[in-house]
């Protein structure tokens, strides 16, 4: 796919869904499954240093504006080595990002030059069509299933990735909640390297995995870290969407070219953004667990929920999505969608927002109350007994 083609397809994908999200504005007693934005609240003990922090006087300096504060940058590196076993170097290894969406577009576009072959799986979310078109690349899709379903595996990377410059990894994923297992992640940073492949490992939804499974960063397998751009933030992991705090991790001469690109375009993150996100760093009562509980017991009402509507899924390992397959109403995702936020006010989002591929899949969330989830089960119980008994 051309670099405007993968414009043209990103924008396609964005405005379906945007379409739906405008389409339930309108509507009363709307549930939304669709989005991807955390509902749960900031912790209030982070909020509170935070705010200590802002009223203090200003530690910001000319040195800390391209990249993010140092302070910042040396507890995000200090968490990489006790959690993720990455040692990084915070002055000259990390820099802060206005969230990862613009971290993604940073990176596209100090890795990316124009006709440049990008491998990204299928299917996935479409802000990386936009990015790599934006800088001018092409996309290969790399198919995604085989042995464990909608995973990214290393035999798809060998035989869809040759004459390809850079992988995306998201893992982790969006749409379908697949996530790769430390053995898989091991496969496929070997095939990276038989390839001769840069990575960008977008880690956003790390500490969002399901069913005590480890989680390796790609950073952490052997040979990675020269040819490795981890991609994480603070937005999924502590409820902080609105701060806009993200962050790359990368080898030295790519920070400063994503440093250069963006002292000439945003500017550096908000300051009391970053204090926030020092914050969750530094505070004792750690909420990613607790987060963590709240979404299983959301996450094992939707996936019995739809067994009880004998809709199936792919298997579900980690991040905020799950990937329904709703083939077997004949409709197609899209139009199952429109009529399922006309007809019961429950709003998802059609697998054709992620790719051509998936017309009759459709993406649903974990992200609202519990009650809510309940409530949308049933309406969505019975549009299904009707559609059945069309």
């Amino acid at each position: 796919m051309s670099g405007a083609d993968a414009v043209r397809s990103g924008e396609k994908a964005t405005s379906l869904r945007y379409s739906l999200m405008d389409l339930a504005r309108s509507l009363d007693d709307v549930i939304t499954l669709g989005r991807g934005d955390p509902d749960l609240d900031t912790a209030a003990p982070i909020l509170d240093h935070a705010l200590k922090q802002a009223a203090a006087p200003a530690t910001w300096s000319l040195a800390d504006e391209r990249r993010g504060l140092s302070a910042l940058r040396h507890g995000i590196a200090d968490r990489l080595r006790r959690e993720r076993n990455v040692d990084v170097d915070p002055d000259r290894e990390i820099v802060i990002t206005n969230g990862g969406q613009e971290a993604l577009f940073l990176s596209m576009m100090a890795l990316v030059e124009p006709g440049d072959r990008i491998a990204c799986p299928d299917p996935r979310y479409t802000s990386y069509d936009q990015a790599i078109g934006a800088a001018g690349g092409e996309i290969l899709s790399v198919p995604t299933g085989g042995d464990e379903p909608f995973e990214l595996s290393a035999d798809a990377l060998r035989k869809h990735a040759a004459g390809a410059k850079l992988l995306i990894f998201v893992n982790p994923s969006n749409p379908t909640g697949a996530c790769v297992g430390a053995d898989g992640v091991r496969e496929l940073a070997k095939a990276a390297r038989e390839l001769d492949l840069l990575v960008l490992s977008d880690e956003i939804y790390e500490d969002i995995v399901f069913d005590d499974r480890p989680f390796l960063s790609f950073m952490a397998t052997e040979g990675a870290r020269g040819r490795t751009v981890l991609l994480s933030g603070f937005s999924k992991s502590y409820a902080m969407t609105g701060f806009r705090v993200g962050y790359l991790v990368g080898p030295p001469p790519f920070i400063e070219a994503v440093s250069a690109i963006k002292a000439t375009t945003s500017g550096p993150c908000p300051l009391l953004s970053q204090q926030t996100a020092l914050a969750a760093l530094e505070v004792d009562e750690d909420p990613r667990g607790a987060f963590l509980e709240i979404y299983s017991r959301r996450r094992r009402l939707l996936l019995d929920g739809l067994a009880a509507m004998n809709i199936s899924h792919g298997p579900h390992g980690g991040g905020l999505f799950l990937w329904a397959d709703v083939s077997r109403f004949g409709i197609g995702a899209e139009a199952f969608c429109y009529r399922l936020l006309e007809e019961t006010g429950v709003l998802t989002f059609p697998g054709n927002s992620f790719g051509d591929r998936w017309a009759n899949w459709v993406r649903m969330s974990v992200l609202a109350s519990e009650e809510q989830i309940v409530e949308a089960l049933r309406r969505m119980t019975g549009f299904v007994e009707g559609l059945d008994a069309e």
